[in-house]
């Protein structure tokens, strides 16, 4: 089929061939003459011998007769005619038809015809034809829908048609839509691509048109606004659904395209800290309703100081100590250690502090007394004329020992004028003695048996010296008017 340009057709070579099947289309104009008087094609056209006149020649007195029978094919059906015409053009008005503008004649209207000529008429048809949105207007000879898209070098096969290829077109034209098909593979959710012909334009036109509706979790590939051409791959996939915690936030669930739990962190935009615990690992592949868990974890490190309690007192037995007498070798003393205190937290909620190191910074000590076991030696025979400063230390219980001077600063006096009223030998029966108001374990235990058996019967120097060695193990707590010194 070949496409002319709108103007009027030439009359065809009076010597073309024939041929009933050929058509023309030319491209419609915008406006044309109208059409002469067709005839139908529903009765017979015949002209009988009867009803010519006879012609008589004057010159010679013969009588002559000229009538033939001509065959004429109109689209395709034939009829007989009769006639006394001589040309083409002739023997079509004694069939009563005429040639429009966009009708094709062969052969043309002024051939000579005899006894048995053929004619064959293709009437012209205004096709309006929309192909891929684009509209023109053709006149062809073509009978169908088919035949016409055949000569325009179109495959009808190749296109979705608002019209069934074989309906005829018919005198007054026809519009008709030409989609073109293409043929593509769909594969929807995970099932077998399917092949699909399709009008689409885009993929997401395609997938309108297939009636796949996309859900949030749903990707297409490749992209809703890909023109569809043929052989191509569109694909529907349901994005796994992930849910992510981290830390204390709240859990978030959402499809994803990420490979592995480490690409869903890093399209989340979440940063694992140094002691932060991942499950599960990174590279494990994401699957639908798979729990990704973040758990923060930070460790606070403090040190705290503690004292340590003064350990129990100790005595040590010395023989080199008279019996029944004391000394305090070593002062008893608190001590304190410096402790690195632990404290985990776990998504924001601290956890139980733990000791995790400690340096002694103060040692504590007890206090340890040695206690004399060495006995008295045997008591020499009486003097005869013993000192009265001797005969008053005898019977007084006063060893006569001499006592040390007071190294310590306290101001024994200033606790004794307290205690006592500064009355170094005061007893009152009440179980305290003395002007510092020892009790008698007290006495004892803090070697004032060097001295006197009661602190009564000792010098004011000697309570001193046996109250600078209580001081030092014990400082001025067994005073009460130790505020005082």
């Amino acid at each position: 089929m070949t496409q002319h340009d709108s103007t009027p057709e030439a009359t065809p070579d009076a010597t073309a061939p024939v041929d009933d099947a050929s058509t023309t289309i030319v491209a419609a104009q915008p406006a044309h003459a109208a059409p002469g008087r067709r005839g139908g094609l529903g009765r017979p056209l015949l002209v009988g011998v009867a009803a010519i006149a006879v012609v008589a020649a004057v010159s010679t007195g013969v009588l002559v007769t000229v009538n033939k029978t001509v065959s004429i094919t109109v689209d395709g059906q034939q009829q007989e005619v009769s006639t006394l015409a001589g040309s083409v053009a002739g023997a079509l008005e004694s069939a009563g038809l005429s040639v429009g503008e966009h009708d094709r004649l062969a052969p043309a209207a002024g051939t000579s015809i005899s006894d048995g000529s053929q004619i064959v008429l293709q009437r012209g048809r205004l096709l309006t034809l929309t192909v891929d949105g684009q509209e023109q207007q053709l006149w062809t000879t073509a009978g169908t829908v088919e035949q016409a898209m055949t000569e325009l070098g179109q495959d009808p096969a190749d296109f979705q048609l608002s019209a069934n290829r074989s309906r005829e077109i018919p005198l007054d034209g026809l519009a008709v839509t030409a989609d073109t098909l293409h043929e593509v593979a769909l594969s929807v959710r995970g099932a077998a691509a399917t092949p699909v012909e399709s009008t689409a334009d885009t993929v997401g036109d395609l997938l309108t048109e297939q009636g796949v509706t996309l859900a949030a979790a749903d990707r297409v590939s490749p992209a809703a606004d890909t023109p569809v051409t043929d052989g191509l791959q569109v694909s529907v996939v349901t994005l796994p659904t992930v849910a992510l915690a981290v830390g204390a936030d709240p859990v978030v669930s959402a499809p994803t395209e990420a490979a592995t739990v480490g690409d869903v962190l890093a399209a989340a935009g979440v940063t694992l800290g140094p002691e932060d615990t991942l499950t599960p690992a990174a590279e494990t592949p994401v699957s639908e309703g798979l729990q990704v868990a973040v758990t923060r974890i930070s460790t606070t490190d403090s040190v705290q100081t503690r004292a340590v309690a003064q350990p129990a007192d100790q005595t040590q037995q010395d023989s080199s100590l008279a019996q029944g007498t004391t000394q305090v070798v070593q002062q008893g003393r608190p001590g304190s250690v410096d402790v690195t205190v632990r404290v985990v937290t776990t998504n924001g909620v601290p956890g139980a502090p733990q000791d995790v190191a400690s340096t002694t910074t103060v040692e504590a000590l007890p206090t340890i007394t040695k206690v004399g076991t060495k006995k008295a030696a045997a008591a020499a025979p009486a003097a005869p004329a013993a000192s009265s400063a001797s005969s008053s230390s005898s019977r007084s219980g006063n060893t006569g020992a001499a006592a040390p001077a007071s190294s310590s600063g306290v101001n024994w006096d200033g606790i004794a004028r307290c205690e006592s009223g500064n009355n170094w030998s005061i007893n009152t029966g009440n179980g305290y003695y003395g002007g510092l108001q020892f009790d008698q374990s007290t006495w004892n235990s803090a070697g004032g048996q060097q001295y006197a058996s009661r602190a009564d019967l000792a010098t004011r120097e000697q309570q001193i010296a046996v109250a600078e060695r209580l001081y030092a193990s014990r400082g001025l707590s067994p005073w009460a008017c130790g505020y005082a010194g």
